[in-house]
């Protein structure tokens, strides 16, 4: 388990980052470092149910620990704009990609993977064999 909490602040009426990885059981501060009030919705991506809902006051936070693997979208209803994903893995294995999809986990032992890619709400798993200090895998939707 990662030292610490993971943090999902709110500036500039944005969630930073706009996507966060978390690990089951790992505390999540939701922050706003603001001098103006927001709230943060939080609804399971997969059912729509919601999570919580609570007001942030400038400078508070909120502490929630995800208990399930998946996906969270997160919003503010005080400005529509603001909206952010945390995906929670019980995983140490993960990563996002970049811009052009391409990610980079490094230190993995040598032995067989199930690899679960997920993007606009699709997930796709295949099978990675990794056999020595680079791996290359292309997935296919």
């Amino acid at each position: 388990m990662p030292e610490g909490p993971a943090v999902l602040d709110q500036y500039a009426k944005q969630f930073v980052p706009g996507v966060l990885y978390v690990r089951v059981g790992q505390p999540v501060e939701f922050r706003n470092t603001e001098d103006m009030g927001h709230n943060v919705t939080v609804n399971r991506r997969s059912t729509g149910a919601s999570v919580f809902d609570v007001e942030t006051d400038p400078q508070e936070k909120y502490v929630h620990t995800f208990d399930r693997v998946g996906q969270y979208d997160v919003l503010c209803s005080v400005h529509p704009g603001m909206q952010a994903t945390v995906i929670a893995a019980d995983s140490p294995l993960a990563t996002v990609s970049d811009e052009g999809g391409r990610f980079v986990i490094a230190n993995v032992s040598a032995g067989a993977y199930t690899l679960s890619v997920t993007f606009e709400g699709r997930t796709v798993k295949q099978v990675v064999e990794v056999k020595g200090p680079r791996t290359d895998v292309r997935v296919s939707w």
